[in-house]
C-alpha cells in the first residue's frame, strides 16, 4: 500500500529533488545575464487568476536570488519563477499527475493552457505534447524521471514526469533560448 503524504510535503520534496539535480548549475548561473522570458509577474499572475482565482506569488524562505512562488486554488499546483518581477529568467509549473498519466483536479488542464499560452503561440500543440509525453511517461514502468524536450518559438519547454513522488508530478518548464 502506498503511504499518502500532504501536499505541501509533496511540493517541498519535489523542489529538493530538483534542486539536487540541478544545484552544481545553479552556483554556475548568473541570474542578470540569463535570458530574459518577456514576459512580467504580473502578467503571468493575471493569466493564472483567470482560471481560478486570486494566486499571490510570495518569495521562497531562504532564496535570495529572485525566486518566488504561488500555490494554485484548491490545491491544483504551484508555480514558481525566477527573475526580475518586469522580466522573468524561468517559469515552472508543477501540477500532480494520476497513474493513468492524466492531469489531476478539475482546472489542471486550464492552468496548464494559462501558462502556455503566455509563451507559446500554438499553444494546443504544447499542451497536446505534454498530454502524449504523460501517456508515455506512463507507457514505461520506472522510477526514474521522464524527461522530454522541445523548442517552441523562442522558448525551451521542458516536461518532466517524477513518478516517484505521490502524487506523481508533472514539471513543465519555459526558458528562453534567445533574447
Amino acid at each position: 500500500m502506498r503511504q499518502r503524504f500532504d501536499i505541501p510535503f509533496l511540493f517541498s520534496l519535489s523542489l529538493f529533488l530538483v534542486l539536487l539535480l540541478f544545484c552544481p548549475l545553479a552556483y554556475a548561473i548568473d541570474f542578470s545575464a540569463a535570458r530574459r522570458l518577456g514576459v512580467s509577474l504580473e502578467t503571468l499572475g493575471k493569466g493564472l487568476e483567470k482560471v481560478g482565482g486570486p494566486v499571490t506569488f510570495t518569495p521562497r524562505s531562504g532564496r535570495s536570488q529572485g525566486t518566488q512562488e504561488a500555490r494554485l486554488p484548491d490545491n491544483a499546483g504551484i508555480v514558481q519563477v525566477g527573475g526580475g518581477n518586469e522580466n522573468l529568467t524561468v517559469v515552472v509549473l508543477w501540477l500532480p499527475v494520476d497513474d493513468k498519466g492524466n492531469l489531476v483536479g478539475t482546472k489542471a488542464t486550464a492552468y496548464l493552457k494559462a501558462v502556455v499560452a503566455q509563451f507559446v503561440s500554438e499553444s494546443e500543440q504544447i499542451v497536446l505534447w505534454v498530454d502524449q509525453m504523460l501517456r508515455r511517461a506512463v507507457a514505461e514502468v520506472r522510477s526514474a524521471p521522464y524527461l522530454e524536450s522541445q523548442l517552441a518559438d523562442t522558448y525551451q519547454v521542458k516536461a518532466a514526469y517524477l513518478p516517484t513522488l505521490v502524487p506523481p508530478m508533472l514539471s513543465l518548464t519555459f526558458t528562453a533560448t534567445q533574447e
